[in-house]
């Protein structure tokens, strides 16, 4: 639901009247802080802000400008009488909990004062410094949302484009001191886990390769995906505003939360200097029909930082989808530009999982499930120490969740049939 919405937004006609969007990082009152808003030497400006110690962004929505002064309304969350949507969807009267006024720029500098609204006490000073810019896409909806979605894209749509260059606020509010792990081996390569206090997961990071080369490209694409689930957590917080889609009588539903990520379980089961692999797993909501119950198995070139493609590993993982043209699929050209194609389990693979799974005891289980069925379209693997591979169900709908399991170990020398030639360039044992 939340993805639809994204679109909508991106899709929006509504003219822009910023062309960029600036990032500052700074201080609010002893509290670090990174704020992105529109340019004002443009036009209106509304922006979003995010305490670093939690991750969650706040909406800041334009007031009128007196002499010069620039004043923004921090909306205050969504409460079950707050935050009422029309027939339309629209919240018009949000709820307002703080009043920011700013001085003009200056030399890439902004400052001002903070003040809750309706409460005493003094202002708190605000102390901001230009620490990036981009350039919003045509038509972006000049508001808090339409801030948000812009960026949202580069997210969901197109990782390899979610840099500082082009994420400036979403990169910096990534830029967190991590909890470290003691340090664990698989087969003589060292990993650790590290863990971003604000969202609690622990993610892996690899400390060294057993044949001495460099893990800094398979750590940034580590980095990435820990940031890209660190995002859809802080996504969840931030849904308890009526600014980023938040409404009074959806509370309870996961909103202003971290949507359970807390609690994903991600496991590293293979590091060598060309494979590493990973698995997560959970069950994660916030506003949707039902939870997203999850279990899915990654793997990346170590050297690369790239996924893997499993066609490299096995001869009959093959290339079902393109997604650049409608012209006929080759598989050589496939595994060339993997990610400009849709891969799956060819029937090879399929008929060997189903001629040597584990069939479980439970025949309500075996014919409720049809495992057999969800082996064709669902059929994952990932590697474990030893170079075997492991065969399982993977992205299941949510319907077919509980009938995920592992389905077949195998040594990978056991199979030779099933491999492709250049299974012992990232399986070096297989050549021996």
């Amino acid at each position: 639901m939340r993805l639809i919405a994204i679109a909508a937004v991106l899709l929006a006609t509504t003219p822009a009247f910023a062309d960029d969007a600036v990032t500052y990082r700074g201080t609010l009152g002893t509290h670090d802080i990174v704020v992105e808003l529109t340019d004002p030497d443009v036009g209106t400006m509304v922006g979003r802000y995010s305490y670093m110690a939690k991750g969650g962004d706040i909406p800041l929505d334009t007031l009128e400008d007196a002499d010069g002064t620039i004043r923004l309304s921090e909306e205050a969350p969504c409460t079950e009488t707050t935050c009422v949507s029309d027939d339309s969807g629209n919240i018009s009267d949000k709820p307002a909990g703080a009043l920011w006024t700013l001085s003009p720029p200056v030399d890439g500098k902004l400052t001002g004062t903070w003040k809750a609204k309706g409460k005493a006490g003094k202002a708190l000073d605000i102390t901001l410094t230009e620490i990036g810019r981009r350039v919003l896409p045509e038509g972006t909806e000049v508001s808090p949302y339409g801030l948000y979605t812009s960026a949202a894209e580069l997210v969901f749509a197109t990782p390899d484009g979610f840099t500082s260059g082009t994420a400036p606020y979403e990169i910096a509010k990534m830029d967190a001191a991590m909890d470290e792990g003691p340090v664990e081996t698989i087969d003589g390569s060292e990993y650790r886990y590290v863990t971003d206090p604000r969202s609690k997961f622990a993610f892996p990071r690899v400390v060294s390769l057993v044949d001495g080369s460099s893990p800094d490209a398979a750590n940034a694409a580590l980095a990435a995906r820990h940031a890209a689930i660190n995002y859809a957590a802080f996504d969840c917080l931030a849904q308890v505003y009526g600014g980023f889609g938040g409404r009074g009588d959806m509370l309870g539903m996961g909103a202003g939360t971290l949507a359970d990520f807390d609690s994903e379980s991600i496991m590293l089961t293979y590091l060598s200097p060309a494979v590493t692999g990973w698995t997560e797993g959970g069950s994660t909501f916030c506003q949707g029909a039902y939870p997203n119950n999850h279990f899915d198995s990654y793997t990346l070139d170590t050297q690369t930082g790239s996924p893997l493609p499993l066609g490299k590993v096995f001869k009959d993982w093959i290339a079902t989808a393109n997604y650049v043209d409608d012209a006929p699929i080759d598989q050589d050209v496939a595994l060339q530009s993997p990610d400009d194609y849709g891969w799956q389990a060819g029937q090879p693979l399929i008929d060997y999982v189903i001629a040597n799974r584990i069939v479980s005891d439970d025949v309500s289980y075996e014919s409720e499930c049809g495992i057999n069925d969800l082996i064709a379209s669902y059929l994952g693997v990932r590697f474990v120490e030893g170079d075997k591979a492991i065969f399982s169900l993977v992205g299941l709908p949510h319907v077919s969740f509980a009938c995920g399991d592992d389905l077949v170990t195998v040594d990978l020398a056991d199979i030779p049939e099933l491999l492709a030639p250049t299974a012992k360039d990232y399986f070096p044992s297989l050549a021996q």
